[in-house]
């Protein structure tokens, strides 16, 4: 009887402008806040299961949300090594081209020289006759 008195009385107090009226279900929980009545009847369960799962989806976005950030900084290190891969690839080919340049340049030599010696050998022959040059190395 007197929570029939106590909850007349809560849904009877004027409210401000903006609030809903107070509904019975309101009125009682408000005055048997401590009563296992309500848990029984499954009216406070509902709103604990719901505090409940929205604290585990706040966990779960908090744990995703560090993954993300692990999985952040894993990346930009991959991406450093790629940048210090892609750099010394680069160098290599500047290397290779450098030491194919040198090694066109010394056959171009090679070639010249190898003209200058036939050119001498001939000068030679012209000028003791065939017995005193050397042989053509051809």
């Amino acid at each position: 009887m007197l929570l029939l008195l106590g909850s007349k009385a809560y849904v009877a107090q004027p409210t401000e402008e903006v609030q809903d009226p107070k509904t019975p279900v309101q009125a009682i929980a408000h005055v048997m806040p401590k009563s296992t009545f309500l848990r029984n009847v499954g009216m406070q369960s509902a709103a604990k299961k719901r505090n409940a799962k929205a604290a585990a989806m706040n966990d779960r976005v908090n744990e995703l949300e560090s993954e993300l950030q692990a999985e952040k900084k894993g990346s930009e290190g991959l991406r450093s090594q790629l940048a210090d891969v892609q750099k010394q690839l680069e160098e290599q080919k500047e290397a290779a081209r450098k030491n194919e340049e040198a090694a066109m340049k010394n056959e171009e030599e090679t070639e010249k020289l190898k003209q200058q010696g036939h050119e001498i050998q001939g000068f030679l022959r012209t000028l003791f006759g065939n017995k005193f040059a050397s042989p053509d190395p051809q």
